[in-house]
């Protein structure tokens, strides 16, 4: 696999992918709890690209919110989890634009390397705000969920 990816890529164990600077949790919703059980988070960013398919009674809170709770003293930005895998593997650049990725979280730094990350690969960054307000727009059978834009012109 780690061929298959290219320059820049290497193998390593899950307590060295948590201990990485930004994190990325991408597993099944129902699987996110033994993802990251028994990690240790100490600020990290950690990126919440899951999506609770089955519309789980989530107690009036977002995914990410309960991700977080998971996570304690990490970082946590929703991102990347409006988009199909085809969509965001394909290249960003489009007639012209660029890809929309939407990115919330409570923190304006943890944002600002999320935001960053993506900017770097080729795509428009929008932050719709903290976990509670922009995390619902992103949730699955939300407005954001399966929309994908192209930003023309701008940063």
């Amino acid at each position: 696999m780690v061929s298959a990816l290219g320059d820049g890529v290497s193998a390593g164990t899950v307590d060295d992918a948590a201990s990485a600077g930004i994190v990325v949790i991408a597993v099944p919703w129902d699987r996110v709890p033994e993802a990251v059980r028994g990690l240790t988070w100490d600020r990290q960013v950690v990126i919440d690209a899951t999506n609770d398919f089955a519309a789980d009674d989530l107690q009036g809170r977002t995914s990410s919110e309960l991700v977080a709770d998971l996570v304690p003293r990490a970082r946590v930005v929703k991102a990347g989890n409006t988009l199909g895998a085809d969509v965001l593997g394909s290249d960003p650049q489009e007639a012209g634009g660029r890809r929309v990725i939407f990115v919330s979280g409570d923190g304006s730094d943890a944002k600002a390397h999320v935001v960053a990350l993506f900017q770097d690969a080729g795509f428009a960054a929008i932050d719709l705000g903290d976990l509670v307000t922009g995390g619902a727009m992103q949730e699955i059978h939300h407005p954001l969920a399966g929309v994908n834009l192209i930003r023309l012109g701008g940063p």
